[in-house]
């Protein structure tokens, strides 16, 4: 399935199917610290959203996620593991009892079964503008649509923390 971004930013955008249809919705005002992502799913009895999960980013202290009325720390939920090109990856078990690794790439993210195959399982898509022209999105391959929510919910947090690395490599290389 590919949720296509209605902006090239994953923290304000809304996720929309190939028929158009909005899945999710992702609203993060800005702030100079412990900002927090409010996610959104629609609800297909009453075409409108409803609360999903909250992922909250301090600055101290270990980041937060909350859903269905209980809050996980990140260093709790997460592990760091191998390298990425901007920093650690990070490994979780799903719902489904699995272990699943986002891999830290030069400009994106994927997700794999943290296992002997590394089967993929999502993939961030950056916007195209000029080749091929496109909208970011988000795939989600055919394995991980039982855990979309999670995938969805845990692309959120890591997609932040691969982009503040990659942010803060421009500046320590390039001055600026």
């Amino acid at each position: 399935m590919l949720l296509y971004l209605s902006d090239s930013s994953p923290l304000h955008s809304t996720f929309s199917n190939e028929e158009g249809q909005a899945i999710y919705k992702v609203d993060t005002p800005f702030k100079l610290k412990n900002r927090t992502a409010t996610i959104r799913r629609v609800d297909d009895m009453r075409d409108q959203f409803a609360h999903l999960a909250q992922v909250e980013w301090r600055v101290f202290g270990s980041s937060r996620i909350r859903q269905d009325g209980e809050e996980v720390e990140t260093k709790t939920f997460f592990r760091k593991a191998g390298c990425g090109w901007y920093g650690r990856n990070r490994v979780f078990t799903a719902p489904d009892g699995k272990e699943y690794k986002w891999k830290m790439g030069l400009s994106t993210s994927t997700l794999v079964s943290n296992d002997k195959v590394g089967k993929h399982v999502a993939r961030f898509h950056l916007k195209h503008y000029i080749i091929n022209r496109r909208p970011a999105s988000l795939e989600i391959y055919p394995g991980g649509e039982g855990i979309m929510d999670t995938i969805f919910i845990t692309f959120i947090y890591f997609e932040k923390i691969r982009k503040d690395a990659e942010n803060a490599a421009k500046y320590y290389y390039h001055g600026s």
